[in-house]
Formats: structure tokens, sequence, C-alpha cells
């Protein structure tokens, strides 16, 4: 028996935001023979189970980069952020008048006036930034707002951090030089944990919450060693993952980092990796 990580965004969903029939044929394939295929993701509970259903896939979920743990439909841990924590990464993230998200037991809480701040953005950064389309930052604030289990407020006071229990907070941004600051201005704390998924985005979690640690712990929980652990993964918050995993599978499309831990790389996102790489390297 081996136990497979999957990561979503960049790895096992397409751009389109879907499973593809391919990746869901070798899943099916690699749980009749007796495997546990995981989904390990940066994204909320609520969206991760939906993205399944709508897949007819049934699989393991760690969510908000490690910070919940299901298995087999029952929650195992949650780390959430006290909430004080969360207040005080609130206050710098709206003074530098940032897009935010919080990850909650009742769903993803966002401001409603969240995409027309995106869209302002995206219209002051193009014309001094070129290294993306306007097309590739249209179809980013789409994804956003396509997430299953989004709540609106039109203030953040109406969240309530503590009965909400927030277990990530989700900063996006097509400005650099904002994220940059933000980042440092995060950094020097010791009561949180910063990842990311991409260069748009900011992943802060408790400390103790991380996709490796998740892992570990469901590989703990089924009695697999791990010369049969496999992480398959595109970004920066699939690192813990590789750490953890006797084999290590880049998509295409990973950043550089990633694969130079990996032990294989397969095809893009868009062409199928996950399949292939079940396929094949396992």
């Amino acid at each position: 028996m081996k136990l497979i990580a999957i990561d979503l965004d960049g790895t096992l969903l397409s751009r389109t935001g879907v499973i593809t029939e391919a990746n869901q044929k070798l899943i099916r394939q690699r749980q009749a023979q007796g495997d546990i295929v995981a989904i390990s993701s940066g994204r909320s509970i609520h969206d991760i189970e939906e993205i399944l259903k709508r897949s007819g896939l049934t699989c393991p979920i760690l969510s908000g980069n490690g910070a919940i743990a299901f298995y087999e439909n029952e929650r195992i841990y949650y780390y959430a952020l006290p909430k004080q924590v969360v207040s005080e990464l609130w206050e710098v993230a709206h003074e530098y008048d940032t897009y935010v998200e919080f990850y909650t037991n009742a769903g993803v809480k966002v401001l409603r006036s969240g995409t027309e701040l995106l869209k302002r953005e995206l219209d002051d950064v193009l014309p001094h930034d070129q290294s993306f389309t306007r097309e590739w930052g249209e179809r980013e604030i789409e994804i956003q707002n396509e997430q299953y289990g989004l709540t609106y407020v039109d203030e953040v006071s109406e969240i309530d951090f503590e009965a909400d229990e927030v277990y990530k907070v989700f900063i996006y941004s097509f400005d650099r030089q904002k994220l940059q600051k933000l980042r440092k201005h995060y950094e020097s704390r010791t009561d949180i944990l910063i990842t990311t998924a991409g260069w748009t985005k900011i992943e802060i979690g408790h400390p103790r919450a991380s996709k490796g640690m998740a892992l570990e712990q469901l590989a703990q929980h089924h009695g697999i060693a791990k010369e049969h652990i496999v992480a398959i993964g595109d970004n920066l918050n699939d690192v813990s993952m590789f750490e953890v995993a006797e084999t290590r599978i880049a998509m295409g499309n990973a950043v550089d980092a990633l694969k130079d831990m990996s032990t294989h790389i397969t095809k893009d996102a868009e062409e199928d990796g996950v399949a292939y790489a079940l396929e094949h390297y396992i």
C-alpha cells in the first residue's frame, strides 16, 4: 500500500478548475489497487469537498496547507489561529489595501469589495509589470470567485474570529512590491507559518500547520512507512510534503525549487501530468 498526496492548483486541477477524466481514471485505478490517494491543498475544506463531489471521488483531505485533516470523513485535527493573531494580520493587510480571505469552519469569508479591489490593482500594475497578461490576471480573479463556500461580508467586523475558527489567512495581490513589504512585516513572527502557492499569494496559518506535518500524521494514522509515501505538487507550499515523501514528483509547470527536490518530473497540469505520474512513476 502506498500513500499518495496530491496538490490541487497547478497540479491536479486544470485552469478550468476541474479534475480531468484522465486524472480521475488514474486516481480510481490506484485506489482499486489498494493505495490511499489524499488531496493536500491550500484550498478550504468546503471547496475541496465540492471539487471531489463533482468528480465522484472520495479521498482523505488535508486542507488549508495542513491546518485541517479529514480521514474517512472524520475531522482528526484542526489548527486554528488565535483571534488576536488574526486581528493583527488583518490590520497590517488592511493598511496596505490588500485583498484578504479568511478560511474558517463556516467557509471562506471575504469582503464584498474584494473583487473590485483586485480589478483596480490589475489596472494599476499592468502598465509597469509585463510578466503576465490581462487575460491571465482576469482569470486569476475568476478563480478566486469560483471557490465553493465563499461568504461575502461588507465589513471584517462582521466576522467572529473566535467562533468561526480561522485556520488560514490568504492574501492576494498583483503588486509584487506590496507583497514583498507585507511578507517582511510578517516574517519576524513566530506564532504563524507563511507559505505560498504562487508569486501573487501569501498564505498564513498556525505554526504547526503544514502539508508535510499533515502528510506525516496521515501516514502514521495508516501505518505507512516513509518509503511508501508519494507527493505530487507544483509550488513552494508543497516543499514540506516533499521533505516527508520518498517519491517526490514535480509537475512540468512546477517552480524550480520543487523540481530540484524531486525524484521525477511529470508533464504539465494542462497535459494531465498527475495521470502520467500515477501511471509511469509509482
